[in-house]
């Protein structure tokens, strides 16, 4: 009996793996990254932001 089922689930699981490879779409598993945008320069007047 334990024979039986093993070679049932194995050749059910060839017969659905090449449907089940192409059901899923994995996009949605891992979000797309974005980033912020740099933060502008501070603005000076002059030399008072140089350290000499």
């Amino acid at each position: 009996m334990k024979s039986a089922l093993i070679v049932l689930t194995l050749s059910l699981s060839l017969i659905a793996a090449p449907v089940l490879a192409f059901s899923f779409d994995t996009n949605s598993l891992t979000p797309t990254l974005t980033y912020p945008a740099p933060a502008p320069a501070p603005v000076t007047q002059g030399n008072a932001g140089i350290d000499r």
